[in-house]
Order: structure tokens, then sequence, then C-alpha cells
């Protein structure tokens, strides 16, 4: 489990494994350090993510909110059981979700 950042002009964001309570704060706080910077897109990258609680939720909202507001995100090669928890979690319609296959 873990991420990793390449920041640019759209920034990467990688997830791999379980994006839970113990992950989440250290992307968040990953995330922060980005706040201010040139950044014109967040993409998460999800093809090696393999579960994602309330509080890897919260990481992309606060992402979305506090980071990269009025930016667009983009959650990219999301698996079908994320998608459902996305989806009942309303953030289908906040995040955009493409594939890069």
């Amino acid at each position: 489990m873990g991420f990793s950042i390449k920041e640019g002009k759209e920034t990467c964001v990688t997830l791999t494994g379980k994006l839970d309570f113990s992950l989440a704060p250290l992307l968040m706080e990953a995330l922060a350090a980005l706040k201010g910077k040139d950044i014109g897109t967040i993409v998460f990258a999800c093809k090696e993510l393999t579960y994602i609680s309330s509080a890897g939720i919260r990481a992309i909202i606060y992402a979305q909110q506090k980071i990269a507001p009025g930016m667009t995100i983009y959650m990219e090669d999301v698996n079908d059981d994320i998608k459902d928890v996305l989806d009942m979690c309303g953030l289908i319609d906040f995040i955009e979700i493409r594939e890069t296959e």
C-alpha cells in the first residue's frame, strides 16, 4: 500500500493497495504541500488501488476542496468495486473517472 506523487502541470498521484485510515492522513499531508503550486490538473492513478475507505474518500475530497478548488481532478483506471463505493458516496458526479486503456 502506498502512493507516489509526480508533480507537474498535470500532477499524478499513483495509489497502490489500500487507501484507508492509516494511509489517508499521509496522503492529505503530501497533497497539502501542493497548495499554491502551478498545477492545472490532479490525476489519481488507481490501476493498482484495491480498496478505498471513507478516510481515503476524505483525502480525495480534500484535494478537490482545499488544494484544487475549481481545478479538474481525475481518477484513472478505477476498478468496479471502487467505482461502486464512489457511486454510493456521490463522488461519481463530483470527480471525473477516466480510463487510459
